[in-house]
């Protein structure tokens, strides 16, 4: 199997919101609830029109802003501020532009209005593709495979020798029904991984020690103990009848949010996924639950370089997690992450979660140093993101080997 073309999605992949802050002040001037700006426009009955051109942008915008009860001038700062967090990823770009100098046919595909071309043309980003296509110029969308076919006419590759990243479930599931080897995004570094094992020859990230830092913070799923990976969680929806991502939402969405800064406790999370499955009580969902999580998937190197680590830097351990975290780390790896750290931030016990700015800030403080002094390893690319746009170094976590390595050339230094 040779690729010979890639295609790209826009927003979630190469345009993200790096700083959920404006937003967040913005709902509580307009006395909106917690992701109210986002379901506004996200969520508005005409969402699925401006996608599809039958309405233009200026007319979407205008019917936000009657729904909102805003006038023209509120309406325009509304707009200037839900984007304002947004951040184009331009690392990603000069890697695209990359492939498409080593003789790779490359797309943009996104659901957009009709009026994205020109932001992409404002950007400077159109020379890093052959093919643009866009949902609001065309009448077509994802995850209907027509979109997907006309972006692989245009771009003249078969669908065989083609790879597709976007960020959502929904149209990576799509693609892959049409034949495309497709992926969802999760940042550069797990996307540089996919395509080498997809036979794409990536190069590696030029990375030269960083001068002035004396910390190391760690996450702990998904780095020190590896999560569930989408097989395992397909497997399950598949065992429990269950539509696909609806397991996901269930386990880590908004009630797991509320548990992860302590707002409800670990019975009442328990009570709620036993609810939402069906399980006839609290007892059963406890006992799915262990089955689901049961496995080996502590990674030893991990938790071996921090120690190592400790006698240069001071080594810290900010995670989003249960009330109970450190209990369970205790019995069940026997590590006390009190004396292991010398900050240990659960977002349970602060009443704060990455990717908000404030929980970084607070860990920081703990450890006596600036943002530019600490180097952070998390696997999810909104925490690495938030953690970016506030000035700390950081690798993110694809698996230990890989990002063990790219922590020593950062650090100048083996760990």
């Amino acid at each position: 199997m040779t690729i010979r073309a890639l295609i790209f999605d826009f927003g979630g992949v190469l345009m993200r919101t790096v700083n959920p802050l404006p937003r967040r002040e913005m709902e509580q001037r307009l006395g909106l609830p917690s992701g109210g700006a986002s379901e506004a426009v996200f969520g508005s009955p005409r969402w699925d029109d401006v996608q599809l051109g039958h309405i233009s942008s200026t007319e979407f915008w205008a019917d936000v802003g009657q729904r909102l009860g805003l006038d023209a001038e509120s309406l325009a700062e509304f707009r200037q501020t839900f984007w304002a967090g947004d951040r184009l990823d331009e690392e990603l770009v000069a890697f695209i532009r990359h492939l498409r100098s080593e003789g790779y046919r490359t797309a943009l595909l996104s659901n957009a209005p009709d009026d994205l071309p020109q932001l992409v043309e404002q950007m400077h980003i159109t020379n890093a593709f052959d093919v643009v296509v866009i949902s609001g110029c065309e009448g077509l969308v994802k995850p209907d495979p027509a979109i997907y076919e006309l972006t692989l006419e245009r771009l003249g590759v078969p669908v065989e020798e083609t790879v597709f990243a976007d960020d959502a479930r929904v149209n990576v599931a799509a693609a892959r029904q049409v034949g495309l080897h497709a992926t969802r995004f999760r940042g550069l570094s797990p996307l540089r991984k996919w395509l080498r094992d997809m036979g794409v020859p990536v190069p590696n990230p030029i990375l030269a020690p960083l001068p002035d830092v004396r910390a190391v913070i760690f996450d702990w799923g998904g780095v020190m103990e590896s999560l569930p990976d989408e097989t395992h969680i397909v497997e399950w929806e598949r065992r429990l009848a269950l539509e696909p991502g609806t397991l996901l939402e269930v386990l880590w969405g908004e009630v797991w949010h509320q548990l992860s800064v302590g707002a409800i406790t670990i019975d009442d999370y328990v009570q709620n996924i036993a609810g939402r499955l069906g399980f006839p009580n609290a007892e059963t969902a406890g006992r799915f639950l262990e089955e689901f999580y049961t496995s080996d998937r502590f990674n030893p190197e991990v938790v071996a370089a921090a120690r190592a680590l400790r006698s240069r830097y001071k080594i810290a351990l900010l995670t989003n997690a249960t009330p109970g975290q450190d209990s369970r780390i205790r019995e069940q790896f026997g590590l006390d992450v009190y004396a292991e750290f010398d900050a240990y931030v659960n977002s349970a016990h602060v009443g704060l979660r990455k990717p908000d700015p404030a929980v970084f800030h607070l860990t920081l403080d703990q450890l006596g140093i600036t943002p530019q002094q600490a180097i952070f390893l998390d696997d999810m690319l909104y925490n690495v993101d938030s953690a970016r746009k506030l000035g700390i170094h950081t690798v993110q976590f694809v698996d230990p080997a890989m990002s063990l390595a790219e922590l020593e050339a950062l650090l100048g230094h083996p760990v």
